[in-house]
């Protein structure tokens, strides 16, 4: 990256395409109202990809980033120390449904999101791919509860679960504000959505159509913009 760098060898899942996107993306709802978030929750952070995108992005805010797997946590720290921003991340150790703090403004998930798949050889692999240890719905239940009056939760989740995603999110006290469809490809169907939702009482969602892909190795245009001020060499 442009003003950090990422190590995820110790870590179950590796840096992605989702995480690019939900790290570029995240926020924008906010900012279309002229709110900067100050105060930011990362769940299951991983390497940490999404706590440095978002403290680059928004920098006067504080970011904290928890994780339940000792060596991602372990990972996670020695980027965030290794950044311009050591001074506004905080990895934690610790389970979401265990986290207690003040309301957050701005919350980002990457989650398990595999639901009764056979699982691999990998512990850590099906500990970030499974979501055993946090299901949607407990995500949604504690997303909220954290979240401030007004403030927004993205997450990002593959479009064959998006019924379920919808039917979570309508039984649940959160709103959708936003809905980006991603397809791979002009030619091939949407694989995954980005979900912007909001604590507060909101009108109609919207929604919008990103290409991952607008040819091959080249990003569509609405993901490329969003990642030049972190991506050298974007394309």
């Amino acid at each position: 990256f442009i003003q950090f760098q990422v190590s995820d060898d110790a870590c179950g899942m590796k840096v992605g395409t989702d995480a690019l996107i939900l790290g570029s993306y995240a926020g924008e709802r906010l900012l279309s109202q002229g709110v900067h978030p100050l105060r930011i929750l990362d769940i299951g952070s991983g390497s940490g990809i999404l706590a440095l995108m978002l403290a680059q992005r928004f920098p006067e805010a504080h970011v904290d980033a928890i994780e339940v797997e000792g060596d991602a946590v372990a990972q996670a720290r020695a980027n965030a120390d290794a950044s311009p921003f050591s001074d506004r991340i905080a990895v934690h150790h610790c389970a979401l449904q265990a986290w207690r703090a003040e309301p957050y403004d701005l919350i980002v998930s990457n989650p398990p999101f595999f639901h009764n798949h056979p699982k691999g050889n990998d512990p850590k692999r099906n500990l970030a791919r499974h979501d055993d240890s946090l299901p949607l719905d407990s995500l949604l239940k504690h997303g909220h509860q954290l979240l401030a009056t007004g403030g927004e939760m993205v997450v990002i989740y593959p479009e064959d679960r998006a019924v379920f995603m919808e039917a979570s999110i309508a039984e649940s006290p959160i709103n959708l504000w936003h809905r980006i469809a991603l397809q791979s490809s002009p030619n091939h169907g949407v694989i995954r959505s980005v979900w912007s939702l909001s604590s507060g009482n909101q009108a109609s969602p919207t929604h919008a159509n990103w290409i991952i892909e607008a040819e091959p190795l080249k990003w569509g245009p609405d993901i490329q913009s969003r990642l030049e001020p972190f991506v050298p060499g974007i394309q």
